[in-house]
């Protein structure tokens, strides 16, 4: 009887561990890179179509974090939606800078997708997360399937797999 117990805490205790395993590195990975890229949000997975041919829904898109003054025209830039659009468009949006205004406020930016018309508001410097680095293309695909129904319905069955080959 004992040792059955014994057994079923060293399962659990393997499971933690391989948790760990997977999540500690991720969490420490992601956190280094944000060190880095001198940014919060260094990685993100590109959406819809407003970049294409230069970027495809499901890349994965590094950025840095860069002073307002370094940004030119021609870059690429992600960057959190004025409020007022919130309801129409994604929280965070990644675009081109095609004009750089500056007034009393602080210096805004002209975006537009190379797919898109030009953007309907200004950017404004502290509403930047980065500039554009890298591309790593479709990779991102995993993520934006893993955020469908499918996708979970794959999650909850590789459990269930493991689950039962486990025991």
């Amino acid at each position: 009887m004992e040792v059955q117990g014994i057994q079923q805490k060293v399962i659990i205790l393997n499971k933690i561990k391989k948790f760990c395993y997977l999540i500690l590195p991720l969490f420490f990975g992601f956190t280094m890179l944000q060190v880095v890229c001198n940014t919060t949000m260094p990685l993100a997975v590109a959406r819809g179509q407003s970049m294409q041919p230069n970027i495809h829904e499901g890349d994965i898109l590094i950025f840095q974090g860069v002073p307002p003054d370094e940004i030119q025209v021609g870059d690429i830039i992600f960057f959190e939606v004025p409020m007022e659009m919130r309801d129409i468009l994604p929280e965070r949006i990644t675009h081109r800078v095609i004009e750089i205004n500056q007034d009393s406020k602080g210096i805004f930016f002209r975006t537009q997708g190379d797919n898109a018309p030009p953007d309907t508001y200004e950017v404004r410097s502290s509403d930047i997360l980065g500039k554009n680095i890298a591309i790593i293309p479709y990779i991102g695909m995993i993520f934006i399937l893993l955020q469908t129904p499918l996708g979970m319905g794959a999650i909850v069955v590789l459990f269930i797999i493991n689950e039962y080959r486990g025991n």
